[in-house]
């Protein structure tokens, strides 16, 4: 009975691991559809998005199978809830870059500010923490899972340079005003997911110490 049980953690495991490079998949066209002016990337990035939505399902069900069929101890029990709270943070992941893919298509064409460079740094950056937590739950790494937390400091440091910098573009250029309110959406998404790399990450600490961070 154990052994099947393991078994079956393991495939969620390699499910949580497919789900999280397809987050990371996401997140980096959707970054070349901000770098590069594309539109196929961006439509790209929103075909990725539907995708994880079958996955996050197929995560759900193999969890609540393991708790209703299984008499898992523990650390078990830490392991599956933590996974059923990380999916949810994967599956906004994925809205928010097809949220933000959608508004690429809108800004194709248009004059590059100079904000744009934060955003593609804060998105790269944002991108970078999700791997890394995601790294911190397989590897079962805390110290992993602490450096993504505090990478969350540099986010929002960021978000509030490009806020700054794009009111003060609409202030100046009533013309402007509708790609700058975009740009401020977009990077209002990459700030949130963001956090919910620091939720992963989180979550990856719970799996290993039982312990819940505020």
């Amino acid at each position: 009975m154990r052994k099947t049980f393991d078994a079956e953690l393991q495939e969620l495991n390699y499910e949580m691991i497919d789900m999280a490079a397809a987050a990371e998949d996401a997140i980096d066209v959707v970054v070349e559809s901000l770098a590069s002016d594309d539109d196929a990337a961006a439509k790209s990035a929103m075909e990725l998005t539907k995708h994880m939505d079958e996955m996050e399902r197929d995560i759900e069900n193999r969890c609540l199978r393991l708790l209703l069929q299984q008499q898992p101890v523990a650390r078990d029990l830490r392991t599956i809830s933590a996974a059923l709270k990380m999916v949810t943070d994967l599956q906004r992941i994925g809205d928010q870059c097809s949220n933000i893919a959608e508004i690429s298509l809108l800004l194709t064409g248009q004059k590059q500010t100079a904000a744009l460079a934060h955003i593609r740094t804060m998105s790269q950056k944002a991108g970078v923490m999700v791997k890394r937590a995601i790294f911190a739950y397989v590897n079962r790494d805390t110290d992993a899972a602490k450096a993504v937390i505090a990478l969350d400091d540099e986010i929002d440091e960021l978000f509030r340079t490009i806020k700054a910098e794009l009111v003060e573009l609409i202030v100046e250029s009533r013309q402007e005003a509708d790609q700058a309110i975009d740009l401020i959406i977009i990077a209002k998404y990459l700030e949130r997911i963001a956090d919910h790399a620091v939720n992963i990450a989180q979550w990856a600490i719970f799996c290993v110490t039982g312990e819940i961070l505020g």
